[in-house]
């Protein structure tokens, strides 16, 4: 069993993609494997973070090509939930210049409305 758990949502065409668990060389590429599909289907995508646990510089990098691909594409990302340390990380690496931030998948969802 792998350390993340993936679930998908769709709530006024938006995508919603749950993560529970780490981010790490380990589970990067099945997050990649499964976040495919998703991208090609959502022009606004919102990944929950509530409940990962912690991100690797594998999973960062991940994390990045998914910005990627959805803005080369037109789309709209936006990072959800992430913890104290989690936010730490992302904005050390200088991830938060590019991504939408809410503190919940609420206000993730009410910023895209």
């Amino acid at each position: 069993m792998y350390k993340l758990e993936i679930s998908t949502n769709e709530h006024a065409g938006i995508g919603i993609v749950s993560l529970l668990g780490e981010i790490d060389a380990q589970t990067a590429p099945i997050l990649e494997l499964e976040l495919m599909p998703i991208l090609r289907r959502y022009n606004k995508l919102i990944l929950d973070l509530t409940a990962v646990q912690s991100v690797s510089s594998v999973g960062l990098r991940k994390i990045l090509m998914i910005y990627r691909y959805i803005k080369f594409h037109n789309g709209q990302i936006l990072l959800a939930g992430m913890s104290e340390s989690l936010r730490n990380i992302m904005w050390a690496a200088g991830f938060l210049n590019y991504f939408i931030v809410a503190e919940s998948l609420e206000m993730g969802l009410a910023a895209f409305e």
